[in-house]
């Protein structure tokens, strides 16, 4: 199917709950690779790409030619629905984060859970300035350029080069267009993430997992785990932006006992 994200899925059966896995901008499904060993024999697994990125290369575009928020959700949904599956787990880092909680506010009835790390709950003006700029020299400088800038910025300790180099490798596969169309919709990301920063999520089975090193968001995840005391969250020392590249064994072993737990208590139930 042509307006399908190419995506991998490994199937265990029908009585293992499922997790999708959503990457952030310029990342593909392979930034969660440190998790597919630890989470495959436990879960069926959906990782996709999302449109424009990793394999997701030259779907059909929207007729208004430009892209929104509703519109790159849709693709997910359509996925699940593509695969039958009424209701997942989601893990998700940096935008993948955004994407998952706008998603979920308007979609509640197909979340069991959610796993954030390196989550963008709020959208600081100095990184979206930074990001804007980036869409008004698009068409005067090489695109990757500006991923560079972005990984620097969010990811800038030496302990941070593993994720850095991942992100500015990753990123070289997009587009100029692509590049174009997922900035165009920075404003409404920021109006969405900014609204929704005052509002519960929808599921009380939410894990953020942060690193302490992480200057750009964890403040606002601190704050707004404050005034949503069901939201948890996990601070992982000498840590930078992805805890699940950086930190991995931890991030998993932590995020695997969310589940678990979530799971037995809804056996319970």
């Amino acid at each position: 199917m042509d307006n399908l994200l190419k995506h991998r899925l490994y199937f265990i059966s029908n009585e293992k709950d499922w997790i999708i896995f959503i990457h952030g901008i310029g990342g593909n499904s392979r930034t969660f690779s440190l998790q597919l060993k630890a989470f495959k024999n436990h879960f069926n697994i959906l990782m996709p790409d999302l449109r424009g990125h990793g394999l997701s290369k030259n779907m059909p575009g929207p007729e208004s030619g430009k892209y929104s928020l509703d519109f790159v959700s849709k693709d997910i949904l359509r996925l699940m629905d593509y695969h039958k599956i009424e209701k997942a787990n989601f893990i998700g880092c940096s935008f993948g984060a955004s994407l998952i909680r706008i998603l979920e506010f308007e979609n509640p009835h197909r979340f069991k859970s959610i796993i954030l790390t390196g989550a963008v709950l709020k959208i600081k003006t100095s990184f979206y300035l930074l990001l804007k700029l980036g869409r008004y020299l698009s068409p005067y400088v090489n695109n990757h350029f500006l991923y560079i800038l972005v990984a620097y910025f969010i990811m800038p300790y030496r302990n941070h080069r593993k994720s850095r180099q991942l992100f500015i490798k990753t990123s070289k596969d997009i587009s100029r267009r692509e590049y174009a169309l997922w900035l165009a919709i920075l404003e409404e990301v920021k109006l969405r993430m900014d609204g929704l920063f005052n509002v519960p999520f929808l599921s009380d089975s939410v894990l953020l997992i942060s690193g302490n090193e992480d200057h750009a968001f964890l403040a606002d995840c601190i704050c707004y785990c404050s005034a949503n005391q069901f939201v948890k969250i996990e601070v992982l020392k000498n840590c930078g932006h992805l805890s699940s590249i950086e930190k991995y064994e931890e991030f998993n072993n932590i995020a695997l006992n969310f589940l678990q737990k979530e799971e037995n208590k809804n056996a319970e139930k």
